[in-house]
Order: structure tokens, then sequence, then C-alpha cells
């Protein structure tokens, strides 16, 4: 029995050029706009398309009122050519290594580089060698930035007029230790976790983290303090107590099985990380690589992106 033949050709059999014209026709939706973009006779683009629809046996547009529209399979058609189209173009500007090369300079907070930031740059790096990083380390809640910066990662909003400044993600905040400190067991209640040592960073996360559950977290049996998060995290890792961090800055941590979520329950920590670049048109292709895989790695994380 043979196998159900498709109506449709494949694509070596329908021209390039006739993609081109279909494509230029839908974005106007105007055969003259689109015959001037293409430096050809209204005819000729004409031809193109109804070369296009004789070979897919479709109709792709239609006149209501004397303009000029698609039909539905000609909506979902252009979908198809533009996302193909603009594929096209990501590989032509990667042959053109001008549109690669160079350094993209990254600011953001100590945390958030060495607990998730450096793999993804990593990863980067190996996929695209021209690319060079220089980066700096930003305190939360800096309000003005260097201005060398092409990408910026800050917990808490900048004063960045000149620059496009949008909130990126929320925190959620979840304690966090060394499987060994509580034998692999998960902690039961909030109260329990009063019986561990705690391990504190200079924003005092654990105050609202009991505040919130109407508890005293002076009763903790041992305190550690810290400058940043990375240092507790770090402690940890180290087995030396419990830390409250962000669920995106550990999770390939309890992937890994290096740190576990030592309760189940997640608070929101009233912190945010906003993402600061220059505008869209001055931002050349090298950042915005960069920018789609970090955007790419939160999403993989969970990150509730704004």
């Amino acid at each position: 029995m043979k196998p159900e033949q498709t109506p449709y050709l494949d694509l070596r059999q329908i021209p390039l050029n006739a993609l081109v014209a279909f494509e230029a026709a839908g974005r106007h939706c105007h055969m003259r706009k689109a015959a001037q973009e293409m430096f050809v006779s209204h005819s000729a683009l004409s031809r193109h398309i109804k070369q296009l629809e004789a070979r897919l046996n479709t109709q792709l547009f239609e006149r209501k009122n004397n303009k000029l529209q698609l039909t539905a399979p000609g909506m979902r058609l252009l979908a198809s050519v533009q996302k193909a189209f603009s594929e096209l173009n990501n590989g032509l500007h990667l042959l053109d290594p001008t549109q690669v090369a160079g350094e993209v300079i990254i600011g953001t907070t100590g945390t958030i580089m060495l607990n998730w930031l450096l793999p993804v740059l990593a990863d980067v790096q190996q996929q695209y060698p021209e690319i060079s990083f220089k980066l700096r380390t930003l305190e939360p809640h800096q309000e003005t930035l260097p201005a060398e910066l092409d990408i910026a990662l800050c917990l808490g909003c900048p004063n960045e007029p000149d620059k496009t400044v949008k909130k990126l993600y929320n925190e959620y905040y979840v304690p966090v230790c060394n499987p060994a400190l509580l034998k692999g067991k998960t902690i039961q209640s909030v109260a329990d976790l009063l019986t561990y040592p705690l391990l504190h960073d200079s924003l005092g996360q654990w105050i609202t983290w009991f505040k919130h559950h109407k508890l005293d977290g002076r009763q903790s049996p041992q305190h550690t303090y810290f400058d940043y998060a990375y240092q507790a995290i770090e402690a940890a890792r180290l087995g030396m107590g419990l830390a409250l961090a962000d669920i995106v800055e550990v999770s390939d941590d309890i992937r890994q099985g290096k740190l576990m979520q030592a309760l189940d329950s997640v608070h929101p920590a009233g912190e945010s990380v906003y993402l600061v670049t220059h505008p869209a048109p001055l931002m050349n292709y090298r950042t915005q690589l960069v920018l789609q895989s970090v955007l790419k790695n939160l999403d993989e994380k969970g990150a509730r992106l704004e």
C-alpha cells in the first residue's frame, strides 16, 4: 500500500523568487509597494504570485472593497515564510565575522554572575568563540551603572534614563542546604528551620522570611553573616547551614544534588531583577546573541519572566 501523498510540493519545487515576492506582497498587502521594494514591475510581481498559487493550488490573496487581503492559507504561509527568512538572515549574519567578533561588556551582581550567568556565557563562548566578555560586578540596588555596559542584570531598578530598562523577573526564595545537613530528609515546617544554623547575607532575607511566617529567626542555634548572597550559598554547599536563595540561582545546584530545597515552600522576596540594555536599534548583533542565550536559559530554569 502506497503512503498517503501530500497535495503540496516540497521547498525545492517552489521558486525562491516567488516566495520573496509573496512575502513582500503579504507584508504590504499592496502590489505596487511590494514591486517597488523588489525593483520589479507590477506585472512581474503578479506573475510570481500567480505562479506560487498555481504550484500550491491555493489562493493566497483576495480583493475586498478594492483592498488586497491575505486569505487564511495566505496568512499561515506568510508567518512560516517570514520565520524562515528570519532564520536565514541570522545564518547570513553569522557568516560575517564582523557581526559576531568582538567584546560584550556585562554587569551584574556577584550572586547572579557566579550562580547562573557564568555557565551561560561559557556555552555562548563555545558556540561563538569570536565573542569575548568583560564582566563588571554591580552592587544590589545600584542606581547608576557604568556607561560601557552592553547588558546589565540588576537587583533593583537602576536610574538609567538613556537606556532600555525592563523588569525581567521577580525573585522567589527557598531555603537550601547540603543534603548531608538534613540526611536527605525534607523539613516538615517553617518552625523546624529554627533548629538548624542559618546563613545570612546583607539583604537580611531570613528576617523577612520568618516575619512572613510569624516566627522569630533569632531562635536559631547559630548564625553566620556574609556580605553577599553567593557567599552564603557557597557556605550552604559546604554544609555550614541553611541559606535562603532565589530559586533561579540554585536550580542547577538542586538538579545536580549539590543542594536540596529544605522546605517545600516558596516565598516572594519583594526583589526584582531588571534588564538594562542599549535601545534595540543601537544593540549590535553579538550582544543580541548573548541576550538571547541569557533569556533562553532563564526560561529553562523556570524564572517567571515578565
